[in-house]
């Protein structure tokens, strides 16, 4: 059986946000039979009405081709969507798009796609524009990535670039500030950056961290604190300071609105 796809992703909520909001981007559905025949208070059923009004295809599959499909351990509730190959932004456009004050997300050498795509997900859930990959030398946007961002990979706008440090003077040139998340020395606690200012936070692989090139090319370096005496067993992964980066940008800018 082939697949009719590059790319899936899995999981009632998932695959209902993308035909909701990115419908081109699915090329079928695979269901269970069993869930999809049910009244539309089952979540795959109402999925099965929304993709056959969207024109897509919906096949059934038992759950064996499922499973299969998705992989060990996945739970992917009876509900399959799939992609084809990633299209990237340019990234003239990402920023275009962009609500103001923008926020934009770069990532300097982080290889391992499941970081990536939980990255992509936190982007998307707390209301990035976009996020920065270089072509080389990093994690691109690869079924692996498309699975661990839960359907975020569809959602929220990728670009790659052949240059990181081009890319971010390109970023300042449109009035944005880079801000290196970082323990460089003299970085600044997170908390007390601005972040209702246009910005993009810029983070690096696990162990090596922002390479000083692209560290140059930052405006300010932010840390984000630890307990105290908790640092032995080294940084927070990747993906979870960005998560907590991007948390507390929003943060801000939801207090400020809200006055």
């Amino acid at each position: 059986m082939s697949a009719p796809g590059e790319r899936l992703i899995y999981g009632a909520g998932p695959v209902r946000e993308l035909i909701a909001r990115r419908p081109a981007a699915v090329r079928a559905v695979w269901v269970d039979p069993h869930r999809a025949g049910r009244s539309t208070s089952d979540p795959v059923a109402a999925i099965v009405v929304a993709a056959r009004a969207a024109g897509l295809r919906v096949e059934d599959r038992d759950r064996r081709a499922l499973d299969h499909a998705a992989g060990p351990d996945a739970r992917h509730q009876g509900v399959i969507a799939w992609l084809g190959a990633f299209a990237y932004t340019e990234l003239a456009a990402m920023v275009a798009a962009a609500a103001a004050p923008a926020l934009i997300v770069a990532l300097d050498g982080v290889e391992d796609p499941r970081n990536l795509g939980a990255i992509l997900r936190s982007a998307y859930l707390l209301g990035a524009g976009g996020v920065i990959i270089p072509e080389h030398r990093a994690a691109a946007v690869t079924a692996a990535c498309a699975k661990a961002s839960a359907g975020a990979s569809e959602l929220v706008a990728v670009a790659q670039v052949g240059n990181l440090v081009r890319a971010l003077d390109e970023l300042r040139e449109r009035g944005l500030w880079r801000v290196a998340v970082d323990a460089a020395p003299g970085a600044q606690p997170i908390e007390t950056l601005d972040g209702t200012l246009p910005l993009c936070l810029v983070l690096g692989a696990e162990g090596t961290g922002v390479r000083p090139l692209v560290a140059r090319s930052c405006d300010f370096h932010a840390v984000i604190a630890m307990a105290e005496d908790r640092g032995a067993i080294g940084s927070f992964n990747v993906a979870v300071a960005a998560a907590l980066a991007l948390y507390e940008v929003s943060r801000q800018r939801r207090t400020r609105d809200s006055r």
